[in-house]
């Protein structure tokens, strides 16, 4: 049963991966900063940043055992993750999710099928926000994301 579990996590990480990385690629480097609902929310940068960081944090718990998102010695702070440009996020989501697809593969506890899933969650919400953000600042949601969810669902304006 687990394996079959875990089959379908890493399909499901994968979809949602994709869908993070192609929200990050769609935001043009000149628009990275900007928020598009100021001064509600956060700029896309922000989201990415705590995608980023929540990652760490997950991969982490994934060894230890204990999810932890307070400060930590071997994890940078979102403020030091928020400074990093827009390249040096996509490779941070790239290689986290190598090793969470990694992590995935080897699922053997409840608890760790559990931190999977809030991990899905977690990266599902930020997709919620930034479909609102493309939405207002008249970016194009990214296609994998349409396959993801139904092209119906987001036809261009455009």
């Amino acid at each position: 049963m687990m394996e079959n579990l875990s089959d379908k996590l890493r399909i499901h990480w994968h979809n949602c991966n994709q869908a993070t990385t192609e929200f990050a690629k769609a935001v043009p480097a000149d628009r990275w900063s900007e928020k598009a609902f100021d001064p509600r929310f956060k700029s896309f940068s922000w989201e990415f940043s705590c995608l980023v960081r929540t990652r760490l944090c997950y991969l982490k718990a994934f060894q230890t055992g204990y999810l932890e998102f307070r400060h930590q010695e071997d994890i940078p702070d979102k403020d030091v993750v928020m400074s990093w440009d827009k390249n040096y996020i996509l490779e941070k989501l790239e290689v986290t999710s190598i090793g969470i697809f990694k992590e995935i593969e080897v699922l053997d506890t409840p608890e760790k099928v559990d931190m999977a899933t809030w991990l899905l969650e977690h990266e599902r919400i930020h997709q919620g926000k930034l479909i609102l953000y493309f939405a207002k600042t008249e970016l194009l949601i990214p296609e994998e994301f349409k396959k993801t969810w139904g092209q119906e669902n987001f036809p261009d304006r455009r």
